[in-house]
């Protein structure tokens, strides 16, 4: 694993002070390197709407499996890409509270109730999910806006987008987030945060 933070805190995926940059860089490691992939319960919570399951991908995606849940640059990464292209809907605290999420027909969903459990439990329907959006049933025919992000982002980046969701939202370290709670933040802030990603072709 890489190292929780480099002398410039770089390798943390909080922004702000280097001071909560290192204990949030040590609470992320500690969850990740100490068992923290188990599921976290999804119970409570205060998003728009909450899947009771998830439904089965297609054969088309049903192998694909993430590698970098772990991955504190990927996380990084993804940090900077959910905040460019999703916290404007899900919001900062992933509960489907971003400013625009009220006005939507088919409100974002709540990313804390999940059914996750790495290593690949429901690696298929999250990279199926984010890659298609609602352009695909039964989410078309709920009226899902999302889009398509095959179409925006590359394979790399959507698994680094995952990586992030999972750390923040699966494990909960959204609560270490600053302005989490109001899940109102710019969908834009700090998106050079991510500085250092890299982009390929999607297969």
């Amino acid at each position: 694993m890489h190292s929780i933070s480099d002398k410039h805190g770089r390798c943390c995926p909080h922004g702000g002070a280097f001071g909560r940059r290192r204990v949030a860089g040590a609470v992320l490691g500690v969850m990740l390197a100490g068992g923290a992939m188990a599921h976290e319960s999804a119970g409570g919570g205060h998003g728009t709407h909450r899947h009771e399951r998830w439904v089965e991908p297609p054969p088309a995606y049903a192998g694909y499996r993430g590698d970098r849940w772990a991955d504190l640059h990927a996380i990084g990464r993804g940090r900077a890409l959910y905040r460019r292209h999703c916290q404007v809907c899900h919001g900062a605290d992933g509960r489907g509270t971003g400013p625009l999420a009220a006005s939507l027909a088919h409100r974002p969903a709540d990313l804390t109730n999940h059914f996750h459990r790495p290593p690949h439990d429901g690696d298929a329907y999250l990279f199926w999910r984010l890659s298609e959006g609602g352009t695909v049933e039964p989410f078309r025919g709920m009226g899902s806006a999302m889009p398509a992000f095959k179409r925006v982002l590359s394979e790399d980046e959507r698994w680094d987008v995952l990586a992030y969701v999972h750390a923040f939202f699966h494990l909960g370290l959204a609560r270490w987030e600053p302005g989490a709670s109001t899940g109102t933040r710019d969908a834009a802030a700090d998106a050079h945060d991510g500085e250092g990603g890299h982009s390929h072709e999607s297969r």
